[in-house]
């Protein structure tokens, strides 16, 4: 074998498990991270497994929360940055809520109206993980366990 072909195989041998890899992380849908938020922890999930449906857009006629998403962390009520790895932060917390996002839903369990127009709430994202709707179907459920007086029961 001369050196030029010998140099060649070595390097797709070094290349192609480096693209399938790729390749394979592009293709495969990675399950959102874990947020925690005091003891209770929540994650973005799919229809199959969801305990909480809500609908985020910028239209409901009769929304359980209108939010408005700003640029100034120092003027929201929540602030959702990350840019690390999460996926580990639901291993301490026994029993995780899983939040599905439908924006056609017909009966959602929350509705949000989530614009950059004056709202009573404000949210602030800057996430590697979450879009702003994640953000704002993620503070509408945490500020609805807040207020729901089973869910302080039982822990």
């Amino acid at each position: 074998m001369t050196r030029r072909r010998l140099v060649s195989l070595l390097g797709w041998a070094v290349v192609a498990p480096i693209a399938a890899i790729a390749a394979l992380s592009f293709f495969t849908s990675t399950p959102k991270p874990c947020f925690v938020a005091g003891t209770h922890a929540y994650r973005i999930a799919g229809a199959e497994n969801a305990n909480v449906t809500v609908r985020v857009n910028k239209t409901a006629a009769h929304p359980n929360l209108r939010i408005q998403l700003v640029n100034d962390p120092a003027a929201a009520n929540f602030v959702l940055v990350d840019d690390g790895d999460s996926t580990a932060a639901c291993r301490s917390i026994g029993a995780v809520k899983n939040i599905r996002l439908d924006a056609d839903a017909a009966e959602p369990d929350l509705t949000v109206v989530l614009s950059d127009k004056s709202a009573p709430y404000k949210i602030y994202v800057h996430s590697a993980h979450y879009t702003p709707q994640d953000a704002a179907a993620l503070f509408a459920v945490m500020r609805q366990d807040a207020r729901t007086p089973k869910l302080a029961a039982r822990d």
